[in-house]
């Protein structure tokens, strides 16, 4: 989850905002509001390359961003 940190605390909207948004799904799964099937379907849509690759302008940063999201999706199971 330092990876999501990192990107949260980033100068950069796009990865700030997928990164909140995986942080949350991923409280929303240790409390049972999200299924892990759930889970991991939009942990994976907030990686999906056509719409990451779009928006993203700095490579270190969204490799940073895909690895802490898949750290949350191993979660899922």
């Amino acid at each position: 989850m330092n990876e999501l940190t990192e990107c949260i605390n980033s100068n950069k909207p796009w990865a700030a905002a997928r990164a909140q948004m995986a942080y949350l799904i991923g409280q929303g799964l240790q409390t049972g509001e999200v299924s892990p099937a759930e889970a991991k379907e939009l942990l994976e849509d907030l990686i999906r390359s056509d719409k990451l690759d779009a928006e993203a302008d700095d490579m270190a940063l969204k490799a940073l961003l895909v690895t802490g999201i898949y750290s949350v999706i191993q979660v899922c199971g």
